[in-house]
């Protein structure tokens, strides 16, 4: 008969399958209605339209090119993401454009985050007080498995850079933290880091997150005490924390050395391109008091553009400004102060600030003033402060009737609260299940916000639904006039219509407000071919041409031009041209063949 060490061994390798699948389980389970779910927001760029994700044997070519192929609009030019991209291309070369195996995958990246951050809370835990870990660990993973501040990032394909981002981090520091690996764990966290470092540059943080989580619970980093200048011990603990700090520094370091493209933006593509930094900074107080708010309160929720209509560029202060600045500070200071007192639930509210930092505006400009998908990896030091506090409050009193009452009302609100944001989060993906249904939910919460009517707008005319769609062109363009994007969609929405020269003005309005635009003269080249005029087609196909010269779509508009005007060997150039741009578009090869 094995001993009651080993029975109890067993029972404990038991329990803790249980909440590994169980935790599992509820990632994918909150998140399964996503899988019928449609391509939207920036899907057909960065995976659809992409050459490199439709033609597996280019993928080699991510590693050499911005973000999109050479599909991204060039507000993102800068922008490097290709281990995300050599996903997307794994999935088309599996599952060709079948969606559903898109978010199949998000899905299950989703759930195996959530395992690593049910890992890492345990071992954090354990360190500092081994009677809760298990229920620690066990709420935190739970409560990132359906949190609803997740779902864009879960539901919107692109939004796979921040899961794979974030597995790097939280594998990077579950490697430091399991010391029976002994030496391997420094390569292990390494090559973790690095891969997330290669799906988006947001796990930079990788090393000053270590640096808190050292100080917060050493002993799960093979550390003997906390790291000081107190004592030799101390001493020894700090310089090995730094060592290990620097070692994924390094790989920081190595990543900014051998990337093609540059770090920072564009110009065109920040948020705040020619405002003064002291209005970026009373701005961004107040959205980073809301990054806050919905980790603990998810409601509402929204995409880009509700935020930045609630968050206009500050020019003061103010009232409400000057509350969320108190909010956030007091936050922060209550972080500091729980890293003495409970270390796990301090490294978790100072682990938000520090995720944070990369798209708060202040360290580097970056596209977007607010967006939920951005708090993906900052929710985890939320998810670890809360299940560390709600496991020491399991127990509060000495074992009896009370003790036993107040544990089975935390565990009822503890379930409840689970159960409410599962179903917000079940709610909210299904806004995300095609791009009428996303632009309709956000319209009701932007209803004058220019981008959100006209995204909505290339939905109803994705649909077919003209009528609609010029008049949320004309809505966009009563709140923006020079909005050119919306000038072109006004303009395709015309030209379905059959008011040919109301979508000629448009399109030249569109090129008058933005002339390096390829869009404008392209789409008035496909509107000359209807209308029967190829050379007047062709010249504007040029310079469609000369706008945008990745673009296949063009070249197969200026073959037809070409070919209508007899001239076979210049229409077969431009054909062989756009074969060249994307050969897994079988149109330029079928055209090519009847030219033959």
């Amino acid at each position: 008969m094995p001993g009651p060490a080993v029975v109890e061994a067993v029972d404990a390798l038991r329990r803790r399958r249980a909440h590994a699948l169980l935790v599992f389980g509820l990632a994918a389970l909150a998140h399964a209605n996503t899988l019928p779910n449609q391509p939207v927001l920036d899907d057909g760029w960065a995976i659809f339209d992409n050459p490199i994700v439709r033609d597996p044997s280019r993928m080699a070519e991510a590693f050499r090119t911005p973000w999109g192929g050479g599909a991204a609009p060039p507000t993102v030019a800068g922008v490097w993401r290709p281990l995300t991209t050599v996903t997307f291309a794994l999935n088309h070369a599996a599952g060709g454009r079948a969606v559903w195996g898109y978010h199949l995958v998000n899905v299950l990246l989703h759930a195996l985050a959530t395992l690593a951050l049910w890992a890492l809370a345990r071992r954090l835990v354990a360190a500092v007080a081994p009677a809760r870990a298990e229920a620690a660990g066990l709420v935190a993973g739970a409560l990132f498995a359906v949190h609803p501040v997740h779902v864009e990032a879960v539901a919107g394909l692109v939004g796979r850079a921040e899961i794979l981002s974030a597995l790097g981090v939280l594998g990077a520091l579950l490697a430091l933290a399991t010391p029976s690996w002994g030496r391997r764990r420094l390569p292990a966290a390494a090559l973790a880091l690095a891969l997330g470092l290669l799906s988006k540059e947001n796990a930079a943080v990788a090393p000053g997150l270590l640096v808190v989580a050292g100080l917060a619970a050493p002993r799960a980093f093979g550390l003997p005490e906390r790291p000081g200048l107190r004592s030799p011990a101390a001493r020894r603990a700090a310089a090995v924390l730094a060592g290990l700090a620097l070692l994924l520094g390094a790989v920081v370091l190595a990543y900014v050395l051998v990337r093609p493209v540059p770090l920072a933006l564009p110009e065109e593509g920040r948020w705040f391109a020619g405002v003064p930094r002291q209005n970026v900074l009373l701005t961004m107080t107040r959205v980073l008091a809301e990054y806050l708010r919905l980790l603990v309160w998810p409601h509402p929720l929204g995409v880009d553009f509700y935020y930045a209509t609630r968050f206009p560029t500050a020019g003061a202060l103010g009232a409400g400004g000057a509350l969320a600045t108190a909010a956030w500070l007091a936050a922060l200071l209550l972080g500091v102060g729980l890293l003495v007192r409970r270390p796990v639930a301090g490294l978790g509210v100072l682990w938000i600030f520090v995720a944070l930092l990369p798209v708060l505006n202040v360290v580097a400009p970056v596209g977007v003033l607010m967006a939920e998908r951005l708090l993906y990896l900052p929710s985890a030091g939320f998810c670890l402060a809360a299940g560390d506090v709600l496991a020491g409050s399991l127990a509060p009193f000495p074992a009896g009737p009370r003790a036993r009452r107040v544990a089975t009302a935390i565990l009822a609100g503890l379930t409840f609260a689970l159960a409410a944001l599962t179903a917000r989060t079940v709610a909210r993906n299904a806004d995300w299940r095609d791009g009428i249904a996303l632009w309709e939910a956000e319209i009701a919460r932007a209803p004058h916000h220019p981008v959100v009517n006209n995204n909505l707008a290339v939905a109803y005319a994705g649909r077919g639904d003209h009528l609609r769609a010029l008049e949320r062109a004309d809505a966009a363009l009563a709140a923006a006039p020079r909005y050119w994007r919306a000038q072109v969609n006004r303009g395709i929405s015309l030209q379905r219509l059959g008011r040919l020269e109301a979508a000629e003005e448009a399109y030249l309005a569109a090129a008058r407000i933005e002339p390096r635009a390829a869009e404008p003269p392209f789409f008035l080249g496909v509107l000359l071919l209807e209308r029967g005029e190829p050379a007047e087609a062709l010249a504007a196909l040029e310079r469609a041409e000369a706008l945008g010269p990745s673009s296949p779509r063009t070249q197969l508009w200026k073959a037809t031009a070409l070919e209508r005007l007899g001239r076979t060997d210049a229409a077969r150039a431009a054909l062989e041209r756009a074969a060249a741009l994307d050969p897994a578009d079988a149109e330029a090869r079928r055209r090519l063949g009847a030219l033959r």
